[in-house]
């Protein structure tokens, strides 16, 4: 978050700066250029241009935060009914599924979504995927209610899944290199065109004040499209783990008194 609102201040002092230098050397230097009837229709085309670009960018940036977010309660959502399903089994049975859904919800929160900071996913996750299809597979299945449990329990399963891939896809920044390239060139065209054109004949505090104002706001909108690229990251509006959160605490609840021990530890790490 502090990397941020850094990089607005310092970005901003620096074209203040640019514009102050500028300006002196335009003192000593008065015929060397002058400015045109035609440079602020310039300046509109250039910051239009930018302003538009800018605008695209963060509302692609934006959906792809909003899909990270509905992923991860689809994923907590599908995990919850898992786990009522397993009522439906003999004791045994439901305590080997009750059990690795809540040590795959601990392997989620504490293993994957910090991997996910740096768009990585967790081998433990997968562990216990693995585990909860080989476990609910071996399941004997003798009743028609039974049989139907088995069909809805494979059909949450793939909701599951496919939020868990969604949430792992958009861990990975979104915006390539080369719109990254063009932000940053535009930015340096519009603000390099205003400090080119510093006047020497008019107030100093003014010019600061307009270049600045312009420079905080174009990387007030770069900084928002840096911070949504990466939304588990902590970049000022990292997503937490708290739909998933929620599901692990009512879980462990109704589990409590169970006579099968959960085969993990605190971490979603196996203890067998």
């Amino acid at each position: 978050m502090w990397v941020s609102v850094v990089v607005i201040i310092v970005g901003t002092e620096i074209c203040a700066l640019a514009l102050i230098l500028t300006r002196r050397w335009r003192q000593k230097h008065p015929k060397q250029y002058q400015k045109t009837p035609i440079a602020g229709d310039v300046f509109g085309v250039i910051g239009t241009g930018f302003a538009v670009i800018l605008a695209f960018v963060i509302f692609t940036a934006f959906d792809s935060y909003q899909s990270a977010r509905s992923d991860s309660g689809k994923e907590s959502v599908a995990t919850r009914q898992m786990y009522s399903l397993a009522r439906f089994y003999p004791p045994g049975s439901r305590d080997t599924l009750e059990g690795s859904l809540i040590c795959y919800s601990r392997a989620v929160i504490h293993d994957e979504w910090p991997a996910m900071a740096t768009g990585d996913s967790s081998p433990l996750v997968d562990r216990w995927v693995d585990q909860l299809d080989d476990d609910m597979v071996a399941l004997p299945v003798t009743s028609n209610k039974e049989i139907e449990v088995f069909n809805t329990w494979f059909s949450r399963a793939a909701e599951r899944q496919e939020g868990r891939r969604g949430r792992l896809a958009e861990s990975a920044p979104y915006v390539p290199p080369f719109v990254w390239a063009m932000l940053v060139l535009l930015f340096v065209v519009v603000v390099g065109y205003l400090v080119l054109f510093a006047s020497p004949k008019r107030p100093l505090i003014p010019q600061v004040l307009g270049v600045s104002a312009v420079a905080a706001t174009m990387l007030a909108g770069i900084v928002v499209v840096y911070v949504l690229d990466a939304p588990f990251a902590d970049r000022g509006a990292q997503l937490p783990p708290t739909r998933m959160q929620a599901t692990l605490t009512a879980m462990e609840t109704e589990y409590q008194g169970n006579s099968t021990p959960i085969p993990c530890d605190a971490f979603g790490n196996p203890t067998k």
